[in-house]
Parts: C-alpha cells; sequence; structure tokens
C-alpha cells in the first residue's frame, strides 16, 4: 500500500487559528506525511503572513501556500485535492487542529484494512468560551458506516482520512452544496459502494465558537438537507434489500430528532410531518436514550402524541 498522506487545509480569515493547524499537521507522528498544501480562499485577514511563516521554515516537511480569490469551502477543498501528491489525503479545517498520532492511527487501520478508501475517527468538541473539551463519539455499533449516516453521527470532515482516487472517482466536493457537505460526499461514496472504516479513538479538536455556522444561522436549511440526503440513502438501501431492522430503528430515531429541532425552530408544519414520516419503517422505544430523546419525552410522545408531548417539553424547558 502507497502509505504518502497529504494534509489538506483551506483557509479564509482564520489567522487566529491557523499556525496551531499547521503546527499540528507538521507535528504528526506518521513518517510520511509528504506534504501540507494550505489554499487561501481569498482571505482578508492577515492570514497569508501566519501561513507564510511556515513556508519559508527549515522544517523537513514541505509546507506549500496556494493562493485563490474567494470561491468557498469546497471549491478550496476541490483546489487541494488536485493539488496534492499523496495517495491518502487529509482534510483539516483551518480554525481546528490534529492530534499528533491521528494520521499514523489511521494509516496502520487502512494498511490492515486494505479494501477501505477511507477511515474515520471520532473529533473533541472544544467549547473556546469555557474551554470544555469532550469527545463526540459513535453510537454503537461504531463499526457500522450506514447505522452511522442514518443517525447523523459524529461524521465530521476533520475525523476522515480518504483515498485520494476514491473522492476523485466520486466527483470531488460539491462546490454548490450549502450545508452538510461531508454527509453530501460520503453519501455518494457509499452510493458507488466505497467503503469506510469507523474507529471511536479521537484525532482531531473540533473549535465551536461563534455562531457563523450555516447550521446555527439557518438551522431549517440544515434539517431539510439532512431529511434529504438520509432519504436517498433509505430509497438505495431499500432498493438493494438492506434496510434491517437496525437501520430503520436508527432512521425512526433521526426522523423524530429532526422533528424535534423543526419544531423547536419554529417549523411546527415540518416537524409535524417528520413525526408522521419517522413512524413509516416502525416504532421504537429507545434505550440507551439519546440527548435529542431522553426517556421522560419518549414517554410523554408514547403517551399524548407528538405534538403535545413537544408543548409539554416546552412548559418544563420554561
Amino acid at each position: 500500500m502507497n502509505q504518502r498522506v497529504s494534509i489538506l487545509i483551506p483557509c479564509y480569515n482564520a489567522e487566529r487559528w491557523i499556525a496551531q493547524a499547521i503546527q499540528s499537521a507538521l507535528e504528526q507522528t506518521w513518517p510520511d506525511v509528504m506534504e501540507v498544501i494550505v489554499v487561501d480562499d481569498g482571505s482578508t485577514d492577515g492570514s497569508d503572513s501566519r501561513i507564510e511563516a511556515f513556508t519559508s521554515s527549515s522544517s523537513d516537511r514541505a509546507v506549500r501556500l496556494v493562493k485563490s480569490n474567494h470561491s468557498g469551502g469546497n471549491a478550496a477543498r476541490n483546489r487541494l485535492l488536485e493539488l496534492a501528491a499523496g495517495e491518502w489525503v487529509q482534510y483539516l479545517d483551518a480554525d481546528d487542529y490534529l492530534l499528533p498520532d491521528k494520521v499514523a492511527y489511521q494509516m496502520r487501520l487502512l494498511a490492515a484494512n486494505p479494501d477501505w478508501d477511507g477511515a474515520c475517527s471520532p473529533v473533541i468538541l472544544r467549547d473556546e468560551a469555557s474551554g470544555e473539551q469532550r469527545p463526540f463519539q459513535f453510537e454503537e455499533p461504531v463499526d457500522d458506516i450506514v447505522y452511522q449516516y442514518l443517525r447523523w453521527g459524529r461524521l465530521q470532515t476533520n475525523g476522515f482520512l480518504f483515498r485520494r482516487q476514491a473522492l476523485l472517482d466520486a466527483g470531488g466536493w460539491k462546490e454548490d452544496q450549502p450545508c452538510c457537505q461531508e454527509h453530501e460526499l460520503l453519501l455518494r461514496l457509499l452510493l458507488a459502494g466505497r467503503r469506510i472504516g469507523l474507529t471511536n479513538e479521537p484525532g482531531t479538536v473540533y473549535r465551536q465558537y461563534g455562531t457563523g455556522t450555516v447550521s446555527r444561522k439557518d438551522p431549517m436549511r440544515t434539517i431539510r438537507e439532512r431529511m434529504k440526503l438520509t432519504d436517498c440513502l433509505v430509497g438505495s438501501l431499500e432498493t438493494a434489500g438492506r434496510m434491517t431492522q437496525t437501520y430503520r430503528r436508527a432512521l425512526f430515531a433521526s426522523r423524530l430528532e429532526s422533528a424535534r429541532s423543526a419544531w423547536a425552530a419554529g417549523d411546527t408544519k415540518l416537524a409535524q410531518a417528520l413525526a408522521k414520516k419517522a413512524t413509516d419503517t416502525g416504532v421504537w422505544w429507545l434505550s440507551p436514550s439519546t440527548p435529542g430523546l431522553p426517556y421522560r419525552y419518549q414517554m410523554a410522545r408514547w403517551m399524548f402524541g407528538f405534538e403535545k408531548a413537544e408543548r409539554l417539553a416546552s412548559m418544563t424547558r420554561s
């Protein structure tokens, strides 16, 4: 197996964070990290000067800076994919950073599973306001990528290590995708029969700060896109006769969680439609419970139905 890895960093106005991102790439313990490439996507702050400090260093690993006009994150990721020379690619958002053994751990998994086209680890969520960190780990069954997708699990861009050719064959990142970019790409990989392995060993620190992400600014767009992508995968599973009871249970939970999110966001019509759709493939008592579906809420929904359970939940929160 070709073991060369390219670490790819799209950067837009990340002056505050970019140095730590690059440093974490350079400090990877995997010996065949051959390059670190940064595409500056038209930054208007001091990101360039922070990056250039690494391009002129004497490190054994080269840091390459490529400047472009502002085109968006997925366009920058596609440009990075074109530039990469490694067989394997690790994407890293400019405001996050890798743990030292992230690439090494996943490359050992890939070497032991040569039919895999990628591996994914959970991230550690870091709240910049409080400094609190906690692993954002996968639910059981950890080793089932389809189950994790249906549950909209901890599938975050920085957690993946991909075979470069698999991404090229899939057509790369969809540049006009408004949100859920990694899920949209992963869906195309799964529909093409690509195999992605999972592990619960965290490898990346993902910063949470501000309110600028699409999911926070426009939660309804994220909910609708999540359900659209999920429905596409479900259609493929149904056609192939692979929609197991485990998957139906996961789908029930995901649709009901999305219904609750839509209700909280004020779209009660969509919420009721999703709640009804959740029961189309069966109804389950979910144990263990999830943060979005605690036991008390599940009991209220069983007894009174979705709408009354939501109103009770609102009264309890108040």
